[in-house]
């Protein structure tokens, strides 16, 4: 089992409350005029806050201190508790039995199950794509995977994967079916901090060339109403954003390095 920035809240150490990163947030929801739409109460502090949690602004493990929230988003502590709630029914965030409640640690012992979940849905939609098309969803795929090209120009890892998730919600979009879209838009949502975590860190030049590839040949295959070809292309997809993640948990230097014990010289063993 491995966690990432587990806090123990053992001991008479007092726990530090968890701080914002102060990133640009990703704007999911724009009214016409590009400003965030108007949202009140504990909806707002739970959509707000569930970004917060899936793009690492708040990291695994940080304490979330309700008077604090209450001062950030201008409401009362009632709200912001039924906002911890939420998070807490969606594993987001742990309630501690001292009443504090902190941000899920992120952690990997049922990563597996996650990823067998994900790749069954996501073949899924792209099949159900590929046959339900119509000459809307086409051009909204178009746009978003111009979007995600022209993303990749940038060294914005944010407005990268806020467009990678948006290409891949027009897919599952596309598939017309609401239980699939629904489900597979959440487990994208499920995967969004391992990517932040252990994706991104190593999305290199060769990612970059082969995710514009994937995306492209997935698209096409919609095109063509050939829902084999769109499986396969998204199977494709998939199988290489794993074998990034894989390496990111590698050892890094505990193989090569020679730990063998000194001779009385001072040199090493033979």
């Amino acid at each position: 089992m491995v966690a990432v920035a587990l806090m123990h809240p053992t001991g008479k150490k007092k726990l530090e409350t968890g701080t914002r990163k102060t990133l640009e947030p990703l704007k999911l929801d724009p009214s016409e005029d590009g400003r965030p739409k108007s949202k009140r109460g504990s909806v707002r502090v739970y959509e707000e806050l569930r970004e917060d949690i899936l793009w690492i602004r708040l990291d695994p493990g940080s304490v979330l201190d309700e008077v604090a929230l209450a001062k950030r988003f201008g409401v009362s502590r009632t709200p912001v508790r039924e906002a911890l709630v939420m998070l807490a029914s969606e594993d987001l965030l742990v309630f501690l039995p001292s009443r504090t409640s902190i941000v899920a640690p992120h952690m990997l012992d049922n990563f597996s199950e996650y990823l067998d979940s994900h790749l069954i849905l996501a073949r899924s939609v792209a099949r159900q794509a590929a046959t339900a098309r119509v000459d809307d969803d086409l051009a909204r795929l178009q746009a978003a995977k111009q979007d995600y090209e022209d993303a990749l120009e940038t060294n914005d890892v944010y407005r990268i994967y806020g467009a990678d998730l948006t290409f891949h919600r027009e897919i599952s979009r596309t598939s017309h079916n609401h239980f699939s879209q629904k489900f597979h838009d959440l487990s994208l949502d499920c995967g969004r901090r391992s990517h932040v975590l252990h994706y991104f860190p190593k999305f290199g030049e060769a990612e970059r060339r082969s995710s514009r590839q994937e995306h492209a040949a997935l698209v096409a295959a919609i095109e063509a109403g050939d829902p084999d070809k769109a499986d396969a292309a998204i199977a494709r997809h998939l199988k290489s954003e794993m074998d990034v993640i894989k390496r990111t948990l590698e050892p890094k230097t505990g193989f090569d390095m020679d730990i063998a014990a000194p001779s009385a010289d001072g040199e090493a063993a033979d």
